[in-house]
């Protein structure tokens, strides 16, 4: 793919390294939650400064958070 700018397919933060993180993902199956945690892992150092970082972050713990839930409600039932 090439890395050209786009506002809607291609934000300037969506072309930092070798590989786009939704092409990691879809190659990797990565479900919803995990996949939002690793966009969110692999971009907040590009796309926001100071606070958003870290609300990226806290955005990034939430989605773990989700799957560790829903694993345990798997476990459980």
């Amino acid at each position: 793919m090439a890395k050209d700018f786009n506002v809607v397919n291609n934000p300037s933060h969506y072309l930092k390294g070798k590989i786009q993180p939704k092409d990691y993902i879809i190659d990797h199956d990565m479900n919803w939650a995990i996949g939002n945690a690793i966009k969110y892992l692999t971009r907040f150092p590009y796309k926001h400064e100071g606070e958003g970082q870290i609300t990226d972050l806290r955005k990034a713990k939430e989605m773990i958070q989700i799957q560790i839930d829903s694993m345990i409600d798997k476990d459980i039932k």
